[in-house]
């Protein structure tokens, strides 16, 4: 309409609004693209992407909190560059005003494998180093991605030094209402179970990322270390919840 106008013999006096009227749509147009191109990636990352998985039981996760009335915050061991986090984050902030959300990595990558999660054609690939991103570019991400930070609280280093009662880095950290346990070997999964035993209420939400890692032997990784602790604590008695992807499984405390 506007090129129509400006070649039909418009008077004199409107001739100069039309280029920038069409200025203006064009600037509103390319932020339209933009908007679409980023729902799009958006959309892109939530339903086909490796990550879809555990981004759905994410969704479940929430809405079972919501339902059971928990109190409590959010941890997650092993957050690398922040994807799965971001996600959590994005997902409960509204919806839990109170909720605190943990961060808790060596920042530093994985330890050495050791014992039978070093077994030759049983490791899952791990291996020490990977997964490594700094605290800074992690919480650079989840801030990009819409997390609060301000209600993030990074607890820095391996789990067998920084998890330690007594130790200054976990002083004041709170009940549980979810824990994403994503240490992917047995020695590294071992301290965060012991960490979180005596915070726990009915209801609490473990999720193990790796829990059939190891070609699902029972005698490796999140699944052997799981097996001890609760030997250790026959006072906790877990219920299945939510599974992910062909790794992942989710328990709910039923007593502890």
């Amino acid at each position: 309409m506007i090129l129509k106008r400006w070649f039909s013999g418009s008077s004199a006096a409107t001739a100069p609004e039309a280029p920038n009227d069409l200025k203006e749509q064009m600037n509103q147009l390319r932020n339209e693209v933009s908007l679409l191109r980023a729902q799009t990636m958006a959309l892109e990352q939530r339903f086909a992407t490796y990550y879809r998985e555990r981004f759905n039981c994410i969704d479940k996760l929430a809405d079972y909190l919501v339902g059971a009335e928990l109190a409590g915050d959010y941890y997650e061991f092993g957050v690398s560059k922040g994807v799965t986090f971001s996600y959590a984050m994005r997902t409960m902030q509204g919806l839990f005003p109170a909720m605190n959300f943990i961060a808790l990595d060596s920042f530093e990558g994985l330890p050495v494998p050791l014992g039978q999660d070093a077994v030759q054609g049983y490791t899952s690939g791990f291996q020490a180093g990977e997964f490594a991103c700094s605290q800074e570019d992690f919480l650079n991400n989840v801030a990009t991605s819409g997390g609060d930070v301000a209600r993030i609280r990074t607890v820095a280093g391996w789990f067998d030094k920084s998890l330690v009662k007594g130790e200054p880095r976990i002083a004041g950290l709170g009940k549980v209402a979810a824990a994403w346990i994503d240490c992917d070997l047995y020695e590294s999964t071992i301290p965060v179970l012991d960490f979180l035993t005596d915070r726990l209420s009915v209801g609490s939400v473990l999720l193990f990322d790796d829990w059939r890692c190891f070609r699902n032997l029972p005698d490796r990784g999140e699944q052997r270390a799981c097996r001890e602790w609760l030997a250790r604590n026959p006072q906790i008695g877990l219920c299945e919840f939510v599974d992910f992807g062909f790794h992942g499984v989710s328990f709910t405390v039923e007593r502890c």
